[in-house]
């Protein structure tokens, strides 16, 4: 299939496109005015887009998960979905537990942060 050279060659294409297509994500989500709604909807892509999972399991090569589950059931070419899909709810759980532990810390500092430093920033 591929060397070393060319396989890390490709995953850095795949990671550069992948990256562009999260900031056009974020850029066309940034209207959205409410917060708890807009941020998970960046950590959801992320998910979509840098998960990566074995093609095979006796082989060591990954590729993207989104990408193999668009193959494997729009060319029928594999029994991989079920085992996709696991991998990646897997991946998605645990980054929106992660991102409302992060909600909830940040929510907090900006409510309970010194009275001081919030009229210093003309917030009342």
């Amino acid at each position: 299939m591929f060397n070393e050279s060319e396989y890390e060659t490709v995953w850095l294409v795949y990671l550069a496109a992948a990256a562009c297509g999260w900031l056009v994500w974020w850029k066309m989500t940034s209207w959205i005015a409410w917060w708890f709604v807009r941020e998970p909807l960046w950590v959801a892509m992320a998910v979509l887009l840098f998960t990566p999972v074995k093609v095979d399991q006796m082989e060591p090569a990954q590729a993207p998960a989104t990408i193999i589950l668009l193959l494997d059931a729009i060319l029928d070419t594999g029994d991989n979905e079920a085992r996709i899909l696991g991998d990646l709810s897997l991946v998605m759980g645990v980054a929106m537990l992660a991102y409302i532990a992060f909600a909830l810390l940040r929510t907090a500092w900006i409510r309970w942060k010194p009275v001081e430093t919030r009229y210093a920033r003309g917030q009342h």
